[in-house]
């Protein structure tokens, strides 16, 4: 950490203080004076690491999916197999450490700011980067695909973020992912 350890604090508890008022309200009627007030801090304070509310939680959701997109991108990288279904389920364990936040702000619907927008479209291209690099050929598009696996792996994440893990789900979500990319090599849908 490069940063003195005041200013991380201070910067820790505005976006606590953002959070906890997500929890509460929507975001259009989060004030500064809000985030100020929970946070227990000054406006100026405020000012100094933020331009305003939007900029907060653009840098919140910037750094949730940056840490999302490392975590997916080396779960590929490392498939053994193809098992394609399996990467979602590793990344989502070290998601729930940050289960409230993450939670939290996958309700939030803010154009430059949508962290459920933002993991659907790692997911999506990550996947369509793997399929692409595998060279599979299929008559089944292979952006389509990886769109099902982005919507699946979306559905699979909120609701382990919601109800915990669960061994049949887990088991569920890895054979409808399984069933899906075992597709691509065999010649079913060839053409």
């Amino acid at each position: 950490m490069n940063e003195d350890i005041r200013v991380y604090k201070t910067k820790l508890a505005i976006e606590r203080g953002l959070i906890e008022l997500l929890k509460q309200i929507d975001f259009k009627d989060i004030t500064i004076k809000k985030i100020c007030d929970q946070s227990l801090i000054g406006r100026s304070t405020f000012y100094s690491h933020y331009l305003d509310k939007y900029d907060l939680l653009e840098k919140k959701v910037k750094q949730y999916a940056s840490e999302f997109k490392y975590e997916i991108e080396q779960r590929f990288n490392s498939m053994v197999d193809g098992k394609v279904a399996n990467a979602i389920e590793l990344v989502t364990d070290n998601m729930i450490n940050h289960k409230s936040e993450i939670s939290t702000l996958l309700t939030v619907h803010v154009i430059s700011a949508d962290l459920h927008k933002e993991f659907e479209k790692i997911l999506y291209t990550t996947c369509l980067d793997y399929l692409n690099h595998q060279m599979y050929s299929s008559s089944i598009a292979l952006a389509y695909l990886a769109e099902l696996y982005a919507a699946n792996s979306m559905v699979f994440l909120h609701w382990v973020l919601r109800n915990g893990k669960d061994t049949n789900i887990i088991l569920l979500s890895n054979q409808m992912q399984d069933y899906i990319f075992n597709q691509l090599k065999t010649d079913l849908y060839k053409g």
